[in-house]
């Protein structure tokens, strides 16, 4: 079976210290997509440089501008 975990926030600070470790984790253990979820700029940043450095994962960012 394909897992897809579609709503993560491994861009959140709490993951600083050991975020790759758990991203390597999770897709050793079959979560095969996963959609990370930006909910301010700076957040979204972060959501957008961690999914252009691993393929399985797909940025959701929110624009805040007007």
């Amino acid at each position: 079976m394909k897992l897809f975990d579609t709503h993560a926030h491994y861009n959140d600070e709490q993951f600083d210290e050991d975020r790759e470790e758990i991203i390597s984790k999770i897709y050793e253990d079959g979560i095969e997509n996963v959609v990370v979820v930006g909910d301010n700029i700076e957040n979204s940043k972060k959501v957008i440089k961690i999914a252009n450095t691993h393929d399985f994962i797909y940025a959701a960012v929110r624009n805040t501008s007007k």
